[in-house]
């Protein structure tokens, strides 16, 4: 075990850096759907060694965000109706999970905390950061199970979210257009706060179904 104490522990790899630095851009819509990751080009931009994107490519093909192709490499992926619906349906069981557990104070407050974060970014009106800070309230509510493996499936959940709801420009979708939005982000919150379970519980439910509702009937139109 003595060689151990030689080797030097580096806790995020630069083919880590790239992998968050691509997802950022792809977060920020700067890389659009079907735009091919040219790995030479990358390479270049970020002075780093082709091998390097190859392997932040891979990592990043973990999240969804890109697809490949044959004979074109990995491209940003193209959202769907489908994929975002289902996405949606693994929130379901997460989250109504989530708050049939007992509250304690400190996760009552970051509750609190976040739905503040929400509503102030609604009175603002940025898409992305109203996209952000409610799915930031969710991810506060999952943290009722005290896992940090739980808490990092759903960070991963929330990548993806933002990426399709920014990607498919249906982040007002349920937002500044529809008050009752935050209406129901407040009754959860209220229902986790007075220690009812059960009615947290049906509220996200309810909450879910009905943004899945709004979701489908948006994108109908626009389809049509």
């Amino acid at each position: 075990m003595q060689g151990l104490t030689k080797m030097s522990v580096q806790r995020v790899s630069t083919a880590e850096h790239v992998r968050d630095h691509i997802t950022t851009l792809i977060l920020a819509g700067e890389l659009k759907p079907g735009t091919p990751l040219r790995e030479n080009a990358i390479a270049t931009a970020l002075s780093v060694s082709r091998n390097t994107v190859r392997e932040a490519v891979l990592l990043l093909g973990q999240s969804r965000l890109i697809r490949h192709e044959m004979h074109h490499g990995a491209i940003v992926a193209e959202p769907t109706k489908d994929a975002l619906i289902n996405l949606y349906d693994a929130r379901r069981g997460l989250e109504v999970g989530a708050v049939s557990l007992p509250a304690d104070a400190e996760n009552i407050a970051g509750i609190k905390s976040a739905l503040d974060d929400l509503e102030r970014a609604a009175t603002e009106g940025d898409d992305r950061e109203i996209v952000a800070k409610d799915l930031a309230f969710h991810a506060a509510t999952v943290r009722n199970f005290r896992s940090e493996r739980i808490d990092a499936f759903y960070a991963q959940i929330a990548v993806e979210l933002s990426f399709f709801l920014n990607a498919l420009a249906a982040s007002r979708l349920d937002y500044a257009e529809d008050e009752s939005f935050l209406d129901e982000h407040r009754r959860i919150y209220e229902a986790i706060a007075a220690g009812d379970r059960a009615g947290a519980a049906r509220f996200v439910q309810d909450h879910i179904n009905e943004t899945i509702r709004r979701l489908r009937a948006r994108l109908d139109a626009a389809e049509a």
